[in-house]
C-alpha cells in the first residue's frame, strides 16, 4: 500500500474518532454532568429546605400545600397533604445521598398511607436513585428521582446557582476533549507506522489492505472516567470524604440557624450559597466567615449572597480567607 494513501487512511481515522469523542462530551456528557452536580447539591441541602423546594415545584404542576408549616414541623418521615382539583394528595420528601438507592420498602409504606387515609395519590421525591423493583411496586404514585427530579426542581433554583454548575462541567469537559484528542492522536499515528514496521515482499501489503474492512475501532468516549467515578465538579477528594461531608453539612446546619438566612446550599465543592431573608451589613455577613473558619479545608470557600426577595440589590460574591 502507498505511504501516502496510508497516512490518509491515519487522518481519517483520527478525525472521526475525535469529533465523534467530542460531540458526544459536549452534548450528552456536559448536560450529565450539570445534571449529577445538582442533584448533589440537593441532596447537600436540609429537609425542611428540599421539602419546601420540592412544594415549590409541585404548585407549578397545579398541586397546593395544606398547612405546610404543621407538616414540617413533624420532621422528615412527615407526609405533607397537597391538594389538587379539590382532591387530596400526600408528598413524602426523602432527603439522601446522590449515590444512595431507595428500596421498595418507602414505596410501599406512601402505598399504604395513601390508601388508608383516601388520598387520590402520592408523590415521593429523592436524590437518591428508586430501585427498579421498587418502581414495579409504586402503582399509580408519581416518582421524582435523579433526573426528573432535576428536571423538576432545577427551575426553582437561583440562576447564578445554574451558571456555576454549567462552568464547571465546560471546564471539564474540556479536560476530556484534550484527553480524547490525544487518544486519537495516538491511535493515527499508530496505524500509520504500520506500514513502515512490514518488511519489504512481504504479505503484509494484503494484511493492511484488509483493515479498512475491519477498522481499529476508535477510542469509545466512555473510557473517560465518568463522572459518578470523580468528587462532584472534578474538586480532589479529601483524605476522609465522610469527614469533609460531615463538616459541610455542620456548615450548612450552623448558617442556616442565623436569624436573617432563609435558605443555604453548597452548589460547588468550593461555593456556599446563601439566600437571604433581609438585607444585611458587612458585620453580619462576618457570621458565616467565623462558621467557615472552624474548618481549614472550607475556610476559604467562595460566599455566594442571594438578595432577598423583592431587593434591588445585585448578588454579591466574597471570600472570607484567601487560600
Amino acid at each position: 500500500m502507498p505511504d501516502g494513501f496510508s497516512l490518509t487512511i491515519a487522518l481519517l481515522v483520527t478525525v472521526f474518532a475525535g469529533a465523534l469523542a467530542t460531540t458526544y462530551l459536549w452534548l450528552v456528557r456536559q448536560r450529565q454532568a450539570e445534571t449529577a452536580a445538582g442533584i448533589t447539591a440537593l441532596a447537600e441541602m436540609r429537609w425542611r429546605e428540599f421539602a419546601r423546594l420540592v412544594v415549590e415545584a409541585l404548585q407549578v404542576r397545579g398541586f397546593e400545600a395544606e398547612s405546610l408549616d404543621q407538616s414540617l414541623d413533624q420532621g422528615p418521615q412527615a407526609e405533607i397533604r397537597l391538594r389538587r382539583e379539590g382532591r387530596t394528595w400526600l408528598l413524602v420528601s426523602k432527603l439522601a445521598g446522590a449515590r444512595s438507592r431507595l428500596a421498595s420498602a418507602n414505596i410501599r409504606e406512601l402505598a399504604d398511607a395513601v390508601r388508608f387515609q383516601n388520598a387520590a395519590g402520592g408523590v415521593l421525591a429523592t436524590p437518591a436513585r428508586i430501585d427498579a423493583d421498587a418502581r414495579k411496586s409504586a402503582g399509580a404514585l408519581e416518582l421524582y428521582d435523579g433526573e426528573s427530579l432535576w428536571s423538576l426542581v432545577g427551575p426553582m433554583l437561583p440562576q447564578a446557582l445554574h451558571d456555576d454548575l454549567t462552568a464547571n462541567a465546560r471546564k471539564r469537559g474540556a479536560k476530556e476533549t484534550a484527553i480524547v484528542w490525544g487518544g486519537a492522536i495516538v491511535l493515527g499515528l499508530l496505524l500509520g507506522l504500520v506500514p513502515a514496521l512490514l518488511p519489504e515482499g512481504d504479505t503484509g501489503s494484503e494484511a493492511v489492505s484488509a483493515a479498512p474492512a475491519a477498522p481499529v475501532p476508535a477510542p469509545r468516549p466512555a473510557s473517560v472516567a465518568p463522572a459518578a467515578a470523580e468528587p462532584a465538579l472534578g474538586v480532589a477528594a479529601p483524605a476522609d470524604p465522610n469527614r469533609d461531608q460531615f463538616e459541610r453539612g455542620e456548615v450548612i446546619n450552623a448558617v442556616a440557624a442565623l436569624p436573617w438566612v432563609e435558605r443555604v446550599l453548597w452548589s460547588t465543592s468550593s461555593t456556599l450559597v446563601v439566600q437571604q431573608r433581609e438585607d444585611v451589613d458587612h458585620a453580619q455577613i462576618q457570621e458565616i466567615c467565623g462558621v467557615l473558619r472552624r474548618y481549614d479545608t472550607l475556610r476559604a470557600s467562595r460566599l455566594q449572597l442571594q438578595p432577598p426577595a423583592g431587593s434591588d440589590r445585585k448578588v454579591r460574591f466574597l471570600q472570607c480567607q484567601a487560600y
